[in-house]
């Protein structure tokens, strides 16, 4: 009982701490164009939500960054950064 106390004691001292919604999207563009100036922010928001929808779905994120890969025409690299970024600043 403790423990449940204390992890909800936590969970409740981070909602403050949440970033607002509305500049996390044009954070994320802002990140992944900084680093990959080919992308248009329209294919860096696209790439973004399917790898967030994929992601909730339970898809491995491999799999999302393969996806990514193949269909956006990006390098593994460039594939990896545009998850891992979508997954801090988009909430995914």
């Amino acid at each position: 009982m403790r423990y449940l106390i204390s992890a909800v004691a936590a969970v409740v001292a981070a909602i403050p701490l949440a970033a607002p919604a509305a500049a996390d999207a044009d954070e994320f563009v802002r990140k992944v164009q900084a680093k990959w100036v080919y992308l248009s922010a329209d294919q860096v928001m696209t790439a973004g939500n399917q790898a967030c929808a994929a992601l909730r779905s339970g898809v491995p994120a491999s799999v999302v960054i393969d996806n990514l890969n193949q269909g956006l025409g990006v390098s593994v690299l460039a594939a990896q950064d545009i998850v891992s970024t979508a997954v801090v600043e988009l909430g995914c």
